[in-house]
């Protein structure tokens, strides 16, 4: 079996690493890149339009200039039920991997792990697309069934809206009247609560609960 891989991550040193390790392969073969999330979209049209060779697999990264690569996997699912979706990502929170298998990914991997996993996410992706792995999963999902309904303060609330909307500390401060240190008090309560590390897994989580409208990317 050959396997076609496209590339999405807005770090070419970090694409380059990927292609050249996925290139020693002989059975899988780099056939596209792309540095963003608007690049990433048209070259999933593309390969998607006319597919190449071999079985698709796509390796994307989350955090993007431009949005999240999720919602590139959510759409590629919504045009091919076989196209492989590996999630390749610095994080390492519940949200963003409970957001991947919603969003219909074949696999989550993080950038941390040995090259081994990597490949072996490729090769599983490519023969069983709709099959979604990842190491932790069966962990975070009882965490999630365990994690009593997250409610937020008007205040936390209004915070969370101005984050996702893209705004600073200094300026979420100056729009709600607070300081920095009583803004950064109120982000440090959101993070405890909804179970998020940074800005990025914040919003996802925060989104997923509904306590904030989806935004477009």
């Amino acid at each position: 079996m050959s396997i076609s891989v496209a590339l999405v991550d807005d770090h070419a040193v970090v694409r380059e690493a990927v292609a050249g390790m996925l290139a020693a392969h002989d059975d899988i073969s780099v056939v596209g890149q792309a540095g963003s999330l608007s690049d990433g979209h048209a070259l999933m049209d593309r390969l998607l339009t006319t597919p190449p060779e071999g079985n698709l697999v796509a390796v994307i990264d989350v955090t993007m200039p431009d949005g999240s690569g999720l919602s590139l996997v959510r759409s590629a699912r919504q045009r091919s039920k076989s196209i492989g979706l590996v999630v390749l990502t610095m994080l390492n929170d519940d949200s963003t991997l409970l957001e991947a298998l919603d969003a219909g990914a074949s696999a989550l991997v993080r950038k941390s792990a040995p090259s081994e996993q990597v490949i072996s996410a490729v090769r599983r992706a490519a023969q069983m697309p709709e099959e979604f792995s990842a190491s932790g999963l069966a962990e975070a999902m009882r965490r999630q069934a365990d994690t009593p309904q997250t409610t937020l303060t008007s205040r936390e609330t209004e915070v969370l809206k101005l984050l996702v909307e893209g705004a600073s500390v200094a300026q979420v401060g100056r729009q709600l009247f607070m300081s920095p240190s009583t803004v950064k008090t109120h982000i440090g309560k959101i993070y405890d609560k909804l179970g998020a590390h940074n800005r990025a897994s914040a919003v996802i989580a925060a989104v997923r609960l509904g306590l904030v409208a989806d935004v477009d990317h």
